[in-house]
């Protein structure tokens, strides 16, 4: 699989064996999803510039978007001179403004997310890390459970994915979590982001996304939040009858269960409700919220996702 930077190089990716959640049809997927956005790379920016001059404040810190025709008092420090000496046409290079903040993108890696939800929520992430560096922003994944864990910092570029494959194939769900005090520490911790992309099962309920949100999308902040609700369909319809014994993931405990008609239609009330009490509580924040279900098809959701979230050029 080959990804193709701005200036024409390729760099080849290779599926992994510890690439398991992203099988080489996920990855050739990812590979084409050379988009356009509206929060995600303003390259719509360096586009209105087209035709103009260009200040002297490019370079530094800048990666290389696009050419187009030199016109005189243009800037001769960005002429490329290499093209010039094959095809004896003058071209100016343009380049992304990295005027926007970062992307960042908190990942549940607690033990409830353990299995098809930590695939699909790693999936996700993938993504959506691609899709910013595909526009030219840095991302931040910051894994989080009880507490924050080791962040990444992505480079701009997307032919550099492969370190963020890397660190995600690497996280492994345990332990509980503690999603205010998470955001709480990533809000004390984190500068320069602009845009939080927030990956969870959600299974500690709606009061602690309220105070999660209320956090991470405070006005001052002035950040954009969407909220990803990662689920399976046994979460909807647990395949379950008879005497059980379940496990928390998260503490360990059990509890021994019958499973009953009036049970079950029980546990699809309470189901029900959590997801009505989450997506509430993401319009009270006037955050975003993508309904994640494991069995979705990439293309679907990818695309949903972007639509919804308005990140779609």
């Amino acid at each position: 699989m080959e990804f193709e930077n701005h200036c024409g190089y390729h760099a080849v990716m290779t599926p992994r064996e510890e690439y398991k959640f992203f099988d080489s049809d996920f990855l050739t997927k990812l590979g084409g999803l050379h988009l356009m956005t509206k929060r995600l790379g303003e390259v719509a920016a360096i586009r209105k510039t087209a035709g103009k001059r260009k200040s002297r404040g490019l370079g530094d810190g800048l990666e290389f978007a696009d050419h187009r025709d030199y016109t005189p008092g243009d800037d001769i420090r960005f002429v490329d001179w290499a093209y010039y000496a094959r095809m004896e046409k003058l071209l100016l290079r343009l380049f992304h403004e990295h005027s926007e903040g970062d992307v960042a993108i908190l990942l549940d890696v607690s033990g409830s997310m353990l299995g098809e939800r930590f695939d699909q929520g790693r999936r996700i992430a993938a993504a959506m890390s691609f899709v910013a560096m595909c526009g030219g922003r840095r991302v931040v994944l910051q894994p989080f459970a009880a507490n924050l864990q080791t962040p990444l910092r992505s480079a701009r570029d997307r032919s550099k994915i492969l370190p963020v494959l890397d660190f995600l194939a690497k996280l492994t769900p345990d332990g509980k979590t503690n999603l205010p005090q998470c955001a709480k520490s990533f809000d004390m911790k984190t500068r320069g982001v602009s845009v939080v992309m927030l990956i969870s099962d959600f299974c500690s309920g709606g009061d602690q996304l309220h105070e999660a949100l209320r956090i991470l999308n405070a006005p001052r902040k002035h950040r954009d939040v969407t909220i990803f609700h990662v689920f399976s369909p046994n979460d909807e319809a647990p395949p379950l009858d008879g005497s059980i014994t379940l496990r928390d993931s998260e503490t360990q405990g059990q509890l021994e269960l019958e499973i009953t008609p009036q049970l079950r239609a029980k546990y699809l009330e309470n189901w029900a409700n959590l997801q009505e009490q989450i997506h509430q509580t993401a319009r009270k924040h006037q955050t975003t919220c993508i309904s994640a279900r494991c069995d979705t098809p990439f293309e679907e959701l990818i695309l949903r996702t972007l639509r919804i979230a308005k990140v779609l050029g």
